[in-house]
């Protein structure tokens, strides 16, 4: 049976390849999609789709060595289904899945917050940490509030706060790992909380069918995007478990079900952006109108209603318990607008995450899922509404922002990977229904195998992709840091993502720090001179340490800022013993 499912890779291969065509050569603005799509997941996609035209082309080799893989690992697998064994697999399951995120946190991630959207909840983290909702931002430093934080803040109080426009729920979790000094071990718990809880809800939603519960763990903890997702900050591995719990909780029915379920729906709301969870959820509760189940209806669409309402206007009523008004803005929403939209390019863009989704996946986890799919509509119940959160999601990042820049996978998705696993366990049931035990056996001793393959062959080159991507940009983190002058002005002309290196903690506590450059004009280097050392990140900086650079017509008078800052005499070669000063911004 297995052997049949890696006949589907060829039309779903092909099929993804084709629809990715609409997003033309190599657009400007989305560049990353197009790097990632070329440099890490069409290879992975071309390996699919010849493994599928070898089964269509070769089925009698092809069938015959699954056969013999079953069989090999059938025995194995069928001795973990009884439930006192089934618990403690699922135990060490979930353990190795946090074992290895964290292990890859510091091996392959290099403990480094790649994307802002990484290095904000850790931002946000420090001061909930702090028992505050946002940071006082020191007034002397207020004519370089743009350039010390260019992107995804709010500057409450005309630039006396700031906070990140993320919604807090994941860095409190940060937080709370700070306080008991094991921040690097929260993704990793809530990646094994994941696999535990997609095992429960299995089981829910199938009693008597034990073994779906078990494979679709098995497919999540063989996931590449869960187990590199696991190793960073990103709030998406908050969302996946949170999802899961609820779901958990939700199957269990009664009030403490419930009431579990709608707290839990609560802080999932509140995660990071407020559409993820209840895209996830509106599909049980509409279920729950069709059922007629009035009163849980009402009470879960007035509850969600709330804290909607609630998550909405936190950024609002944080500054307002500091009595700071007007919330201010930096980057995102003009970033936001570029890239928003319904064209025919998100076309592309779509297919190119979802091809980054099936490709980070189980091998055989995309083919079951596209198989059931429709299975999983008709059915109406639960696997209609994991089935309609999926599509429900990707319809709303379609036509919001398709274009999702870094993310392990899809990360857009992250949160439904265990409605996908569900779905995909489920189908694998319902083909294998007819087939004898012995046969039923190895068939799911095949899925074994096919998982040990994603785990021991997938996520090693995806982590070594993973590594390759991120290392150049943890490097040059390194270097800014290591800088022995007061300040480090980042230059992004010619190089990509280089925005993302300007960095400070929220007290502004580090030394150096960082500036953006096209926030620092001619004034504010000389006003920054007169005060502190200076140096600079630039293109040169950036190749020399592997982030892909560009060539860049130049900018004019401040094109290279090193002449000036020598000109100067505020570079590192300055002494910074004598150019501390009685009065104007904080020395260092």
């Amino acid at each position: 049976m297995p052997e049949r499912l890696l006949k589907t890779w060829a039309p779903l291969a092909a099929a993804l390849y084709v629809l990715n065509l609409a997003d033309g050569p190599y657009p400007g603005s989305h560049w990353l999609s197009n790097h990632f799509f070329l440099s890490q997941d069409l290879p992975v996609l071309a390996v699919l789709f010849a493994l599928g035209a070898a089964a269509l082309v070769f089925p009698g080799p092809m069938g015959r060595a699954v056969r013999a893989l079953g069989g090999a690992t059938g025995a194995v697998f069928a001795g973990a289904l009884p439930p006192r064994r089934a618990a403690a697999a699922i135990i060490a399951l979930s353990g190795l899945c946090g074992l290895i995120a964290w292990l890859g946190g510091r091996l392959v991630y290099d403990g480094y917050a790649l994307s802002m959207d990484e290095f904000m909840a850790n931002f946000d983290a420090v001061i909930l940490a702090r028992g505050e909702t946002m940071a006082r931002f020191a007034p002397a430093w207020r004519p370089f509030l743009g350039a010390l934080g260019p992107q995804f803040l709010f500057h409450p109080g005309a630039g006396a706060y700031w906070m990140s426009q993320y919604l807090p729920v994941n860095a409190a979790l940060r937080a709370l790992g700070r306080w008991c000094g094991a921040e690097s071990l929260v993704s990793p718990l809530l990646a094994a909380v994941s696999v535990l809880a997609v095992f429960g809800v299995g089981r829910r939603l199938w009693p008597d069918e034990p073994r779906v519960a078990w494979l679709a763990a098995m497919m999540l903890a063989t996931s590449s995007q869960l187990l590199v997702t696991a190793m960073t900050p990103y709030a998406m591995t908050a969302h996946l478990a949170f999802n899961l719990v609820w779901l958990w909780l939700f199957l269990g029915g009664g009030w403490r079900g419930h009431l579990g379920a709608l707290t839990v729906g609560v802080l999932a709301c509140g995660l990071h952006q407020l559409a993820f969870h209840p895209l996830f959820v509106a599909p049980f509760i509409l279920q729950s109108w069709l059922d007629r189940r009035w009163a849980l209806g009402v009470v879960y669409t007035l509850v969600y209603a709330g804290a909607c309402l609630f998550w909405l206007d936190y950024a609002v009523l944080a500054a307002g318990l500091v009595g700071a008004k007007g919330l201010g803005t930096a980057g995102g929403a003009s970033w936001f607008a570029t890239h928003a939209g319904v064209n025919l390019k998100g076309v592309g863009l779509m297919a190119k995450n979802l091809i980054r989704f099936a490709t980070w996946q189980n091998l055989l986890t995309a083919p079951l899922f596209a198989l059931g799919a429709i299975a999983a509509i008709r059915a109406k119940g639960a696997p209609r509404a994991l089935m309609l959160g999926f599509i429900f999601t990707n319809l709303a990042a379609y036509g919001i922002m398709a274009y999702q820049g870094h993310g392990w996978g899809y990360r857009y998705v992250h949160g439904l990977l265990g409605s996908v696993c569900l779905i995909a366990a489920w189908t694998w049931s319902n083909l294998t229904k007819t087939l004898t035990v012995s046969d039923r056996t190895a068939g799911d001793g095949a899925m074994a195998a096919f998982a040990a393959l994603s785990l021991l062959v997938l996520f090693p080159l995806r982590a070594w992709q993973t590594h390759a991507f991120v290392h150049p940009y943890a490097l040059a983190d390194a270097q800014i840091r290591a800088a022995r002058t007061d300040g480090v002005i980042v230059d992004i002309a010619g190089s990509r993502f280089t925005m993302d290196l300007v960095r400070n903690d929220p007290y502004l506590a580090n030394r150096p720090l960082v500036f953006y450059r096209p926030f620092v004009d001619e004034a504010g280097v000389r006003t920054l001179c007169a005060h502190h050392t200076l140096s600079v990140f630039d293109r040169s900086d950036a190749g020399r340490l592997g982030i892909a650079t560009f060539e860049t017509a130049p900018a004019g008078r401040l094109a290279d800022l090193k002449p000036l800052l020598r000109s100067l005499k505020c570079d590192m070669t300055a002494p910074k013993e004598a150019r501390e000063p009685v009065n104007g911004p904080p020395g260092a």
